[in-house]
């Protein structure tokens, strides 16, 4: 009896992987602006700050300007003291107030960016199995990783300089307007040209760029697909397929950042084509006014000054547009991962409930009735009503499949390959939501964040931290004591986890002690005692002890649910035998319900397997001895 229905699941959501959301401009803006609505002073502040250190800097052509006409003027050495030293002080008070700004500002949108990562992951650590197999896990990844740093990068260096350079450019504009009208409108003629760059590079940029993202996300599927299906690949003869299947990927995404290139040079091309005009045009009218002795020499070399001061921040402003081009992109992918939640998850305001409602592996899924009504102690602790299933929308895995289950009792699913055990499993813990019909458990849904119990599942593949084993039983108990951890683990039969050398505290994982899969499911075990949930869900969860069972896992797995609402997922029908009631399922439906002599006496389906089981254990060798535990290399 294998672990079925999910090995069905995981094939469907691999072939019909989907991307998750990506915020429109709109909804990007208003979440960016509901996050940082509290922090308005120190917005204010960071203004000031700027705009006082941009005001500052455009002091200095003026000083210099005057200079320039004292010089001209015959002036002697005493008269370039005061301008001298103005020049000396403004120059500092200008950095000071700048670096101040931009530290302010540097931190305040690291704030920004910290808290959407960190509701990014909670959303993506709390998705339901359904909609976590329905996405492309590469897209998860990215959005998470290079979609933050991204957003990061533009936040720390990008925008401080943005916005300083945009009150700079408009500091300019005026200092040269106040010397004199026509050469303000002589610094205008550059605008237009930079203008419609502008506008022509981010409505051909921003598609591109977000299309980019989409192919690395994809090329990282397939990838990731080829890694993890490496031995099912090779055995189909199938290594060429996959290798073709990323070189195609590959090429699409390098055509896309050559896409991406072609258009970022056009647009710096332009640039530079407007402050060629933008210097013409000054020169030539400074000429003119000088010539007509409307403006002095140094009012002249002051507006040059302050125009060739613009090319810096027009050029920082403009090609930092490909930055934030890229940024504007990963904030949107976040923003559409954080709205990317149940409609369960949001309260009546839409505001995101707190934590995830169900685990996979050995997770725990816990939340308190709100309103503090309980549950009538004889009413069922799950309630499985007239339900249907279908992973893809044509086949279906359950049909008019009812299921009462009382507080405390011990149900044990058994049939064929097939026959939709697992899948049933899934839906008690709120992994999907059923076709027709309803799955309460405490008389709530059972996908709902509103649940007044906790529900643990474990299933067969049980991921192992690289911690220490002390750390991954206190992933469900953070406040177990010591005490605590040891009682657990004798209950499991795991008692060579304290012979080992450092006991609990032995690293394990991928940096430490490799746990095979018995030794893993030992572990999770011991997770669910520490828990303490009222329900526990086990699919399959001892498949690895064999079929002998020599690690002792059928106790272990009794031990776990004594005293608790069950539902597991019979690997060995010896466990199915202790159970206080077994449902036999068969092509997606029950066709039997009773104890192990009730099923036996009825000569049904139950019967005919557990013929089968005995005849298999009859026929199977001698067990071997008791393995040793694993060491660490």
């Amino acid at each position: 009896m294998s672990h079925d229905a999910p090995q069905a699941a995981t094939a469907t959501a691999t072939a019909t992987a989907t991307l998750l959301p990506i915020a429109s401009g709109r909804e990007t803006a208003r979440a960016t602006a509901d996050r940082l609505r509290a922090s308005r002073p120190r917005i204010f502040a960071v203004i000031l700050l700027l705009l006082g250190g941009s005001s500052s800097t455009l002091l200095v052509p003026r000083l210099l300007g005057w200079l320039v006409d004292l010089v001209t003027g015959s002036a002697g050495v005493q008269a370039l003291v005061l301008p001298g030293v103005l020049l000396l002080v403004v120059t500092s008070v200008s950095a000071l107030l700048a670096y101040a700004g931009i530290r302010l500002l540097v931190a305040l949108v690291q704030e920004l960016v910290s808290g959407l990562r960190e509701d990014a992951m909670s959303v993506v650590l709390g998705m339901r199995a359904g909609q976590a197999e329905s996405s492309d896990s590469s897209d998860i990844v990215s959005r998470v990783t290079g979609d933050v740093e991204s957003v990061t990068e533009a936040a720390s260096g990008v925008l401080p300089a943005v916005t300083q350079s945009s009150f700079m450019i408009v500091l300019s504009l005026a200092g040269i307007a106040a010397i004199n009208p026509w050469l303000g409108l002589a610094a205008l003629v550059a605008v237009p040209v930079q203008v419609l760059a502008t506008r022509s590079f981010i409505r051909r940029s921003r598609p591109v760029y977000t299309e980019m993202r989409v192919a690395e996300a994809e090329r990282g599927q397939v990838i990731i697909e080829g890694v993890s299906g490496a031995d099912t690949i090779r055995a189909h003869r199938r290594q060429r397929r996959q290798l073709a299947e990323v070189d195609a990927r590959s090429l699409r995404s390098i055509d896309l950042q050559y896409e991406a290139a072609r258009i970022r040079t056009t647009f710096f091309a332009h640039l530079n084509t407007g402050e060629y005009l933008g210097v013409a045009a000054i020169l030539t009218v400074s000429f003119w006014l000088v010539h007509a002795g409307v403006v002095s020499i140094g009012g002249a070399t002051a507006a040059a000054l302050y125009f060739l001061a613009l090319f810096g921040p027009i050029g920082s402003l403009l090609s930092s547009i490909d930055e934030l081009q890229l940024a504007g992109v990963g904030l949107a992918r976040l923003v559409g991962v954080v709205g990317a939640r149940d409609h369960d998850g949001r309260d009546e305001s839409g505001a995101l409930r707190g934590g995830g409602d169900e685990a996979g592996e050995d997770g725990a899924a816990e939340d308190e009735d709100e309103d503090g009504a309980g549950v009538a102690a004889d009413s069922p602790a799950i309630v499985v009503e007239s339900v249907d299933f279908s992973y893809d929308g044509q086949r279906m895995q359950l049909a008019d499949v009812s299921l009462r289950i009382a507080p405390g009792e011990r149900v044990a699913l058994v049939g064929e390959s097939g026959s939709g055990k697992s899948t049933l499993a899934q839906l008690i813990v709120g992994a999907f939501d059923p076709t027709g019909g309803s799955v309460t458990v405490h008389g709530r849904p059972a996908a709902s964040r509103e649940r007044d119990t906790d529900v643990v599942l474990v299933t067969q593949e049980i991921h192992v931290f690289a911690a220490t084993i002390a750390e991954n039983l206190r992933l469900g108990a953070p406040s177990a004591s010591a005490e605590d951890l040891e009682s657990a683990v004798r209950a499991v039969g795991a008692d060579w986890l304290l012979n080992l050398e450092a006991g609990l505290d032995t690293r394990v994982g991928a940096s430490g002690l490799a746990l095979d899969g018995a030794a893993a499911q030992q572990l999770a075990l011991a997770r669910v005692l520490l828990r303490d949930p009222a329900i526990v869900v086990l699919d399959e969860a001892t498949a690895e002890g064999g079929g002998d069972d020599p690690l002792g896992l059928d106790a272990a797995l009794t031990a776990a649910t004594r005293g608790r609402t069950s539902v597991v997922v019979a690997h060995r029908l010896s466990q199915a035998r202790v159970a206080d009631r077994i449902v036999v399922m068969q092509r997606g439906r029950i066709v039997e319900q009773g104890s192990h002599g009730e099923l036996l006496r009825r000569r049904g389906e139950y019967a005919r397997l557990w013929g089968a089981w005995e005849s298999a254990a009859a026929e199977a060798p001698a067990p071997a001895a008791l393995p040793a535990p694993p060491q660490p290399e």
